[in-house]
């Protein structure tokens, strides 16, 4: 399906540590590695070139092996802030991305705390990505769970 509307997504989360090492969470390769991805994925490569024009890197594997690779591009990045970027997965045989989106994470000092608002807008949707779109939701309530795992374990 080509999408013909928009799909978008915002997710609002309250983190206990201070903003500064939940935007480490983000930019730093061996903890971002440690929560991207939805239940019980894991990431076998993570690189983060974390400035405009930078690269992300990352290699998804699911529980049954299966390795989706995720490519994108820093837009904007206001430490410790925002990061902007745009992404596509779910590659075609010649590499191109079937699946495509632009991501802004906000990171605001909240009570001492961290308010982490994430909004995701889908700009390209292939043929047979309508599951992976159903799910979009759950997958970033998931992988926002273990962010939090991860930050409360490292800080």
């Amino acid at each position: 399906m080509q999408i013909d509307r928009v799909t978008e997504l915002t997710i609002t989360r309250i983190y206990k540590q201070p903003r500064e090492f939940v935007f480490r969470g983000w930019t730093d390769p061996r903890l971002f590695a440690k929560w991207w991805g939805p239940g019980m994925f894991t990431n076998s490569a993570c690189e983060l070139d974390v400035r405009p024009g930078g690269q992300i890197r990352l290699d998804m594997t699911a529980p049954d092996g299966t390795v989706y690779p995720f490519r994108g591009v820093y837009d904007e990045i206001v430490e410790p802030e925002k990061l902007v970027f745009t992404g596509g997965s779910f590659l075609d045989e010649n590499g191109h991305p079937q699946l495509e989106s632009r991501t802004t994470v906000l990171f605001d000092d909240y009570e001492g705390k961290t308010k982490l608002t994430v909004h995701t807008l889908i700009t390209k949707a292939g043929p047979g990505l309508e599951q992976p779109l159903s799910g979009m939701e759950e997958g970033w309530r998931t992988s926002l769970d273990r962010l939090n795992r991860v930050l409360t374990a490292e800080y």
